[in-house]
């Protein structure tokens, strides 16, 4: 007799401690809400092609600037073969996306921290020169000027 005496007192110690619980619960005041950490940039979807990122992206998404500090190469001669363009600077990411002459390109984030797309010549028919941008979905660069230059004059033997 003295057990069941025991476990009852134990299960009514239960359910007293359940109703304070629970009484304190309602009494509580709501908390204020905890101020978000903003979260680094990439966002977690593909700003690339086909570009995804919804926009306005969530408050608490940091997206950086990128910042370019050169273009390998800097310029091209009309006529030259297709070449790969490298871009060299910070705040590049896998989903950062080259704007080559006004169009999003594809764009390979390389190991060294590069980023590169190809051109294509047969594009270009004449001298020109076009801006470089880095978009990092709603930031992008300050542009960068990239050269088609006119070939030269050649001289034919008489």
């Amino acid at each position: 007799m003295t057990d069941k005496k025991r476990d009852e007192t134990e299960e009514e110690r239960d359910e007293r401690e359940y109703a304070e619980a629970q009484a304190a619960a309602k009494g509580r005041a709501k908390a204020a809400p905890k101020e978000e950490v903003p979260q680094p940039f990439p966002y977690s979807a593909s700003i690339n092609e086909p570009q995804t990122v919804s926009l306005p992206l969530p408050e608490s998404v940091v997206v950086p600037k990128p910042l370019i500090f050169s273009l390998d190469p800097a310029d091209c001669t009309l006529g030259d073969p297709d070449f790969t363009l490298y871009v060299s600077g910070e705040n590049f990411f896998a989903d950062s996306v080259i704007v080559f002459a006004g169009q999003p390109e594809p764009t390979t984030l390389n190991e060294d921290g590069t980023l590169s797309t190809g051109v294509n010549m047969a594009m270009w028919q004449g001298p020109d020169t076009v801006q470089v941008q880095i978009k990092n979905g709603p930031e992008i660069s300050d542009p960068v000027d990239f050269t088609f230059n006119a070939p030269s004059a050649r001289k034919g033997k008489k």
